[in-house]
């Protein structure tokens, strides 16, 4: 406990000192973190195969290129994002100068996925860090290998203090979520993201929880999938989801029991539309 009340504590000292407000400190983080993907991305493609034995396509495509992607965009969009929005003003206001100003929240924890533990604890920490946040980050135990090297990385190219990493179990994840955050960042299942938002409610702590959950799909024998695809209606729309859910798995071996992405699509009569339609 002790353990964790020092690294929060930490962390919030160095928000506090006001050091991760400025515009230009934000980007060069960001500039660090870009640097560290593009310096490490042997180590960090070698990581997702030792765990989760991810090709290269795959990995490549959804966990650097996903992050490398993130970054452009964040600090390119940053300054406008940031920049002080003027308010409306009506007969009583016209005469006064309001803008809306941005502020960053505080300590943010992060707490990672095992199925895509790089980009699912780089993503919310690229935003955390554009916003002026302290973060903590906690990578998935159970994707070992990931989660010991960003616990290497970070330090080594970020704040030390600003911007921490966890590492551990089921213990270490529970003493952390008793410590007050001023957000938390959940990717994960339902029964832990229910234990995450009850030990933020005690501190009226805010959450954003992405959970995974079945979305059934059911495609009937008689489907035309050519003429469904095309019409751009929502059967079409539904229909195009499915068959990309489908062919992402099995074309990057990412998934041998649909398994590894967050939400589970199931397909039924599938089989035979493959027989009939193959194209």
């Amino acid at each position: 406990m002790e353990k964790m009340q020092q690294i929060v504590g930490r962390a919030r000292a160095a928000f506090r000192s006001g050091r991760s407000r400025p515009l230009e400190f934000r980007i060069q983080q960001l500039k660090a973190l870009e640097r560290m993907v593009q310096e490490k991305e042997k180590e960090i493609l070698a990581a997702l195969k030792a765990d989760l034995n991810k090709c290269g396509p795959s990995a490549y495509s959804h966990e650097i290129l996903g992050v490398l992607g993130e970054l452009a965009l964040t600090m390119e969009k940053l300054p406008s994002w940031a920049a002080p929005q003027p308010v409306k003003k009506n007969l009583l206001t016209m005469r006064d100068e309001a803008y809306i100003g941005y502020e960053p929240l505080g300590v943010v924890l992060v707490i990672g996925a095992w199925n895509y533990p790089f980009v699912l604890v780089m993503q919310p920490l690229i935003g955390a860090i554009a916003a002026g946040n302290a973060v903590v980050v906690k990578p998935s135990e159970v994707s070992e290998n990931t989660a010991r090297l960003v616990a290497e990385l970070l330090p080594q190219y970020l704040d030390k203090d600003l911007y921490a990493v966890v590492t551990g179990g089921v213990p270490e994840t529970t003493e952390l979520l008793t410590q007050r955050f001023d957000h938390i960042l959940y990717t994960g299942n339902t029964a832990v993201g229910k234990i995450v938002m009850a030990a933020a409610a005690k501190h009226l702590t805010p959450v954003t929880l992405e959970l995974g959950g079945k979305s059934p799909c059911y495609i009937d024998k008689d489907c035309d999938l050519a003429v469904a695809c095309r019409s751009g209606s929502a059967v079409g729309e539904v229909a195009v989801g499915a068959l990309w859910g489908l062919f992402v798995c099995a074309f990057f071996d990412q998934c041998p029991v649909m398994g590894q992405v967050c939400v589970l699509l199931l397909l039924f009569s599938f089989s035979h539309l493959l027989q009939h339609q193959p194209s």
